[in-house]
């Protein structure tokens, strides 16, 4: 089987967040595509989801926007997605967008984030997901969530072993995630 040569990346769909995290997640989808690798995501068109998409394509990138029946219904989709795939429900999307990814960048967001990560990192732990899983802790904002996780580690409710990895820019971020050498002596992992 040909490994997929697309980066997943999760994040915000809201739209009133510190511009900031929009330069971040633009700067994400942009050194995705630099890399030759596609962009895969939501497929929104606001928030964070947006703002990578836009950075892929202004980089002369390609981007896969997956996205439920009922988001394309309601014209939630960014207008200039190279691909849209359209599933039936957000399980199906989640899977859609694992199976089409290499490796996972989870850059800020709220519960559909967090869920979408954690149901990666679960699916890496029992083998599931082969690729890397990166948590882009863009300005600190995953600092609680990952005192949290350590936690959780430390009081051998889970082995965390090399389930994910920290980046703290985006070029980071994109390296771990494509496993690039360079970066795999930074950042946390877990």
């Amino acid at each position: 089987m040909e490994r997929p040569s697309g980066i997943v990346v999760y994040g915000a769909s809201s739209s009133d967040i510190d511009s900031r995290y929009y330069d971040f997640a633009r700067e994400v989808g942009r050194e995705i595509a630099l890399h030759g690798y596609r962009l895969v995501n939501g497929g929104g068109r606001a928030g964070l989801m947006g703002a990578s998409i836009e950075g892929a394509l202004e980089a002369g990138g390609e981007v896969t926007g997956v996205l439920p029946d009922f988001m394309i219904e309601r014209g939630w989709n960014h207008p200039q997605l190279t691909e849209m795939l359209s599933t039936s429900s957000m399980h199906e999307r989640k899977s859609t967008m694992a199976q089409l990814s290499m490796g996972a960048i989870a850059l800020p967001g709220s519960v559909g984030t967090l869920d979408e990560l954690f149901e990666i990192i679960t699916w890496r732990q029992l083998g599931l997901y082969k690729g890397n899983v990166v948590i882009a802790n863009a300005y600190g904002f995953y600092d609680l969530l990952l005192a949290h996780l350590r936690h959780v580690d430390a009081e051998h409710f889970m082995r965390a072993g090399n389930l994910w990895q920290v980046a703290s820019t985006p070029a980071e971020a994109v390296a771990m995630a494509i496993n690039r050498s360079e970066y795999q002596s930074q950042g946390e992992k877990y």
